[in-house]
C-alpha cells in the first residue's frame, strides 16, 4: 500500500498561488513593448561560469519628457539555470536613460544605460532577495545585447553577464516606422 500523505490545505494553497501568479503575469506580458528571448553567459563571483536560458518582458510606466533623458518601466526577467542569481525576478523598478534625444531620434539602433530593482525568486538554489543590477542595453532590428552586474543584496551575492537573443523592442519599431522619443 503506497500512501502520499500531503494535507489538503496545502495543495489547495499552492493550486491558489500558481492560478494567481499567473493572472498577475498575464497582462504584464500582454502589454509589454520590450519582449526578448535568449541564452546568458554569468560569471558568479566565486562560482564558476554558466550558460543560462533567459526570457524578459518590460513596459515603461513613466515616461515624461525630462533633462536627464530618463524613463522608467517595470518587467519580470526569468533566467534558468545554476548561477546563484538565476529564477524568476520581478522588477518594478527599471530606470533608464537613452542619454540623447539626437542619438536616439536618428539611429536605428538603441543604446540604454540603466539600473533595475526587483526580488528574485531562487527557484534551485541560492537565496531569494532583492537584485540591484546596473546595465547597458543594446537592440537593432530583432536582435539584443545586454550586459550588467546582478547584486543580490540580501543574500551577498552577485554575478556579472552577458545576454544576447532575439526582442521585440524599440529597435524593431524603430525598422518599421519614423519613432521620435518624446
Amino acid at each position: 500500500i503506497k500512501c502520499n500523505f500531503v494535507p489538503y490545505s496545502i495543495t489547495r494553497e499552492m493550486r491558489y498561488i500558481k492560478i494567481i501568479l499567473l493572472l498577475l503575469l498575464f497582462p504584464l506580458v500582454g502589454f509589454a513593448q520590450f519582449l526578448g528571448i535568449g541564452a546568458q553567459y554569468a560569471d558568479a563571483k566565486n562560482k564558476g561560469n554558466d550558460f543560462q536560458f533567459v526570457a524578459n518582458a518590460s513596459f515603461p510606466t513613466w515616461h515624461k519628457k525630462n533633462p536627464l533623458n530618463t524613463f522608467i518601466s517595470s518587467g519580470i526577467d526569468y533566467t534558468g539555470g545554476s548561477s546563484p542569481v538565476a529564477g524568476l525576478n520581478l522588477k518594478p523598478i527599471q530606470i533608464n536613460s537613452f542619454i540623447t534625444e539626437s542619438l536616439f531620434n536618428k539611429n536605428k539602433a538603441t543604446i540604454l544605460i540603466g539600473c533595475d530593482a526587483g526580488y528574485l525568486f531562487n527557484f534551485k538554489h541560492g537565496e531569494d532577495g532583492i537584485v540591484i543590477t546596473p546595465n547597458v542595453y543594446f537592440d537593432y532590428k530583432f536582435f539584443f545585447v545586454k550586459t550588467g552586474y546582478d547584486f543580490n543584496v540580501t543574500a551577498g551575492e552577485s554575478q556579472f553577464f552577458v545576454r544576447a537573443g532575439f526582442c521585440f523592442g524599440m529597435g524593431s519599431i524603430k525598422s518599421f516606422v519614423k519613432t521620435e522619443i518624446w
